[in-house]
Order: structure tokens, then C-alpha cells, then sequence
């Protein structure tokens, strides 16, 4: 047994990504005392690596609540924290390529509009074209599906400004070293071991990307989750063509950053083969049959990982993390085709930069976010499955409330983490 921290907290939070972060800011403004405990540096994983949509648009339904309380903080979030993200509600564009999309589209702009108040709307393809001047014709855009409501962010510059706020209200910090387990006695959370240190704690919010399954395995809940590796890159800067929207084509998403570049990326990415991925194979096999380019399995990359990193640090403002994941070439590629066909005035932007980042998924594809049955005060938001950038805030601000032992302001029964248990 390690030695234990001089000091108590009322909730410790593992990880500094987004939601982490304003899980963090939300517990501290309510009055507890936090610690945040980060192996690198806040939004060097997923939360800085993102494309940086904040959409409520074609989500799963039963996340969208989580979303639409989301983007009333978002909405605000530069005057609440005081500091630039880089927020434009400039909207949310899904193009449709076939008349199968526009039906896929409707309908689920129907259900948003009738059961949750949603602004998305259908646009025909003279509309489309009208909102987005610079989009190519006789691509074979028949149409879209538009919520003016939806915007954008920097990532890394939104978790840092979550993260600076919390230090402001006095939040601690513990970086550079792991949390190497979530301590539990008599079905009750009492703290987290980090080296040689106990730090107590009544509540414990595990809110660690990619490292949430291996510790949460320790307190006897076995989440499905898995680790797919996405690329995304950036053009050089075109100051001229400005366009307001996230814009969603045939595979890529496509982003103008707050300097004037292009931030793309092919949805999905590479499931790089592990000592242990069969302990997960089960759930995927309707994902990976149904769509296998959404994550094509690297079987070599037990060795890859064995040989020397030769991977350039991007042009980008999140700092690095200590696993380095590898952007791949033809991804990038993939994206910038897509990106070229559709806009071909910018098709002459080069690539300055690309990265890489870990998404955590889970065999549903929406998050695993609540209290664990049976381990009291021990808290989950993971397996966010690409898409956990925009609905972060909220998260957190839920996780504090719940810390605080009072109820989620939005309804999250269907994202809770036992519900695999009962499968």
C-alpha cells in the first residue's frame, strides 16, 4: 500500500480531455474540492485531436439530449470562461449523394424536429449550392440535410480553456504519471493510487479516453471498449474562401479553422491489432462485416509498435502525447480527393500538417456515461466512439452533478455504462 495524500478531495477526476476538464470547472464552481489527475497535458489525446464539429445533427437519438444541452453551453462559453475557443454557429451540413440519403436524412430530421424542437431542415440541391457558393456542381449533390443551430470549435484550445478555468477556482493537478487503480472498500469509492500515493476521494469520475476500460477492469466492470486510430489533416491557410459550416460529404468531414485552413478527415480509421483484442471481438462483428473500411484491422501493428517512431510532430496546437499514434498517408489522401472534388477552387491547397488520435469506441457507437452499479461515488464518461467533442461540456457538467449527489439535468439512462452488463 502506497502512502496516503496529506490532503482529501471530494471528487478526483482521471483525465484532462474535455470532459474531464469542465467536469472539473462545473465540480469546483459549485464549491468542491477537485483533483484532476492527466499522464501528459490536457488535450493531448482525442480532445485536442478532433475535428472539431459541435453538431447535434444525424446523432443517435439517444444521445441527443446530452447535445442539445451541450450547445446551450457552447453558445455561451466564451463569456462563461472568458477566454477564445474559437465558437462559430455557423451550422451543420450533410450533403446527400443519392436518394437513399435524402430518405435516411428526412427521416431522421422528422424524428429531431417533432420530438426534440430541432431546427435541421432539408435542402434541395439549388439550395444547397445557394448556402455554399464554393461547392462544386454536377458532383452529384442532390440535396442535404442543414441544422443552422450546430457550429464549431478548436478543440485544444476549448479544453484548455475548461482546464485554465478550473485552475482559476482552485482545481489541482496531478501530471505525468497514471492512475495506476481506482481503490474501493466496503462497495464504495475511497480514492485512486498514482505511484506510491493514495489520494482519497468519496467520488472518482474516470473520464480517460482510451485508458478508461484497462482501470475500470480493476473495480469488476468489463466495458466493451475499443481503440479505432483516425487521421486527420490540415490544409495551409486560404484567408479568401471562407465557409461558415461544418460540411459532411460522402466519407469526409471537412472544417474551416479560425485561421482560414481546412481540417479533414475520412470518417473511421485503423484498429490496430493488440495482445488482447479478443476480449472485445464479439461485440464488433456486425460493425466490422457491415462496414470494414470504417476500421481496417492492422494486424501488423504488434510490431510496428516494436520498431522505431519516425512520425513528425504536426503543425498543431495540442501538445503531444507519450503513445504517438501514427497518421496514415492514405487517409490523408482519401480525404483530400474528396475534399478536391468538392471544392475544386481550394483543390490546390496543400497539406501543411496531419495527425493522428485514439478514438475510444464502443460496440453502439454512443458513450458509456453514469454511475456503476454496486461501487459507490465511481463515475464513467468514455467510449465517446468519435463524436464526444461537442457533447463534452455537458458530460461534464452532468458527472459534477452527479459527483455532488444530485441528478443529471438531461436524461442519460440509455448511455449507461451497465448496459452491457446485461447483455
Amino acid at each position: 500500500m502506497g502512502t496516503q495524500s496529506t490532503r482529501n478531495w471530494d471528487v478526483i477526476v482521471i483525465g484532462a480531455g474535455i470532459v474531464g476538464c469542465s467536469a472539473a470547472y462545473y465540480a469546483a464552481l459549485s464549491g468542491m474540492r477537485v483533483l484532476i489527475v492527466e499522464q501528459d497535458a490536457p488535450g493531448s489525446a482525442q480532445s485536442g485531436r478532433n475535428l472539431g464539429f459541435v453538431r447535434q445533427q444525424n446523432r443517435d437519438f439517444r444521445e441527443l439530449s446530452l447535445m442539445i444541452g451541450a450547445l446551450r453551453i457552447w453558445e455561451g462559453i466564451e463569456a462563461e470562461l472568458g477566454r477564445p475557443v474559437g465558437w462559430q454557429q455557423g451550422g451543420n451540413l450533410s450533403l446527400a449523394f443519392s436518394d437513399a440519403d435524402l430518405v435516411s436524412r428526412h427521416d431522421w430530421q422528422r424524428r429531431a424536429a417533432e420530438e426534440f424542437g430541432l431546427d435541421t431542415r432539408m435542402l434541395s440541391a439549388e439550395q444547397t449550392h445557394a448556402l455554399i457558393p464554393q461547392l462544386a456542381t454536377g458532383r452529384g449533390v442532390v440535396g442535404a440535410m442543414y441544422t443552422p443551430s450546430d457550429g464549431k470549435a478548436e478543440p485544444a484550445r476549448a479544453t484548455r480553456a475548461f482546464f485554465d478555468a478550473a485552475l482559476g477556482l482552485g482545481v489541482a493537478v496531478s501530471f505525468g504519471e497514471p492512475v495506476s487503480r481506482i481503490e474501493v472498500s466496503a462497495g464504495k469509492v475511497s480514492g485512486v493510487q498514482i505511484g506510491d500515493r493514495l489520494h482519497r476521494a468519496g467520488a472518482v469520475i474516470t473520464a480517460a479516453g482510451a485508458g478508461s476500460g484497462a482501470l475500470l477492469r480493476k473495480v469488476g466492470l468489463n466495458l466493451p471498449q475499443e481503440f479505432i486510430r483516425a487521421t486527420v489533416a490540415r490544409t495551409v491557410v486560404a484567408p479568401d474562401q471562407r465557409i461558415a459550416a461544418c460540411i459532411s460529404g460522402q466519407r469526409t468531414g471537412i472544417r474551416q479553422d479560425v485561421n482560414g485552413a481546412y481540417v479533414i478527415s475520412v470518417a473511421g480509421g485503423e484498429y490496430d491489432l493488440r495482445l488482447d483484442s479478443w476480449r472485445h471481438m464479439r461485440w464488433y462483428e456486425a460493425t466490422r462485416k457491415s462496414n470494414p473500411d470504417a476500421a481496417r484491422i492492422d494486424y501488423l501493428a504488434p510490431v510496428k509498435r516494436l520498431l522505431p517512431c519516425r512520425t513528425i510532430s504536426p503543425l498543431a496546437d495540442f501538445p503531444s502525447s507519450r503513445d504517438h499514434p501514427r497518421p496514415e498517408a492514405f487517409r490523408v489522401e482519401q480525404a483530400r480527393r474528396e475534399f478536391a472534388d468538392l471544392f475544386p477552387a481550394l483543390a490546390g491547397l496543400e497539406i501543411e500538417t496531419s495527425w493522428a488520435g485514439i478514438i475510444d469506441v464502443m460496440p453502439d457507437v454512443i458513450p458509456a456515461l453514469g454511475p456503476v452499479d454496486g461501487v459507490s461515488g465511481l463515475l464513467v464518461a468514455t467510449g465517446f466512439s468519435g463524436h464526444g467533442f461537442g457533447p463534452g461540456p455537458m458530460a461534464g457538467k452532468v458527472l459534477s452533478d452527479l459527483a455532488a449527489g444530485r441528478r443529471s439535468s438531461v436524461d442519460i439512462s440509455s448511455l449507461s455504462p451497465m448496459r452491457f452488463e446485461k447483455k
